[in-house]
């Protein structure tokens, strides 16, 4: 069997097998000896832990893979365990970042080292880069630029510490789509110092769409809670949906929603169901936001 056969039995497609094959660190390597390679590495890390479907998914993007040894790699897992990860979480961790099989761990020491530097504690670096494994490769000077990047925008150093803690990924955002989204959010009617104060208690601010910020905004002003995404931005993770759905459930019992007793929207759902005898499944049927929204949007005539 021909070294692309072993490739397309594996469950790689040809295009992925040019990819890999092309790899620099790859074509250096004889047919014969990859060969070999493919099926034994291939065989560790399904015995690591690693689905078929992972495997192949980490080697198109990280081919230099089959050029590592057995033995390196049981090693790189060891060493990174004595970081202070569980072998369940270098497993997940290089799932995401199957480059961090390359990295020094020299280097990943420096970087944890570096960080702390910044004012994080080992826990707390162990923590985001579980989240966020990418952490690994960004220069110490990048995080240094981005924090006070950040800075600027009207936080302090203490606070972008502690949203980074909170969101990791913030430090993957550019500042341009930052700037772009506080705009965004000052464009829905709060002013830049209510933004900041909304970002700082739930930074994934950064990561939620426009769209589906002012899907939510504007219900929340369609019921007079305009300040809810100020007073208690966390709420902003409810989908838009389910508040519809709640809020309609008590109009129709006679119970009226509003910044005084707003909790009630988001009581959790074991809680709810126990109280009122019916599934979230059962709510969003009876109370479809879907069809409140398209009967808006012909009474506006607009889109909404």
């Amino acid at each position: 069997m021909t070294l692309k056969e072993e490739f397309i039995k594996l469950g790689y497609t040809e295009e992925d097998y040019e990819i890999i094959r092309n790899n620099y660190a790859v074509n250096q390597i004889k047919d014969e000896t990859l060969i070999k390679k493919l099926k034994d590495n291939f065989a560790f890390l399904l015995k690591m832990g690693y689905t078929k479907e992972e495997v192949i998914k980490m080697t198109k993007s990280s081919p230099q893979i089959y050029s590592y040894s057995i033995e390196n790699m049981k090693q790189k897992i060891e060493d990174i365990i004595s970081l202070g990860y569980t072998k369940e979480e270098v497993v997940k961790m290089t799932k995401t970042l199957p480059a961090i099989y390359g990295y020094s761990i020299e280097n990943m020491k420096q970087k944890i080292e570096d960080m702390i530097t910044l004012g994080y504690t080992k826990e707390e670096i162990i923590k985001m880069t579980k989240s966020l494994p990418a952490i690994y490769s960004y220069s110490i000077e990048n995080m240094k630029q981005k924090i006070e990047d950040i800075i600027s925008l009207g936080y302090t150093k203490e606070e972008v510490i502690k949203m980074t803690k909170t969101l990791p990924a913030i430090y993957g955002y550019s500042i341009e789509n930052m700037k772009q989204k506080i705009e965004d959010i000052i464009s829905l009617g709060y002013t830049k110092e209510e933004v900041i104060k909304m970002t700082k208690i739930l930074p994934a601010i950064y990561g939620f769409s426009i769209e589906n910020m002012k899907q939510k905004i504007d219900f929340y002003d369609s019921i007079d809670m305009h300040e809810l995404a100020v007073i208690n931005p966390k709420q902003l993770m409810q989908s838009v949906n389910l508040s519809y759905a709640r809020y309609s459930f008590y109009k129709d019992r006679g119970i009226d929603i509003d910044m005084n007793n707003y909790g009630k929207l988001f009581v959790g759902q074991k809680n709810f169901e126990k109280t009122y005898g019916i599934t979230k499944k059962e709510l969003l049927e009876k109370y479809d936001y879907n069809k409140y929204k398209e009967e808006k949007e012909k009474e506006n005539g607009r889109i909404i």
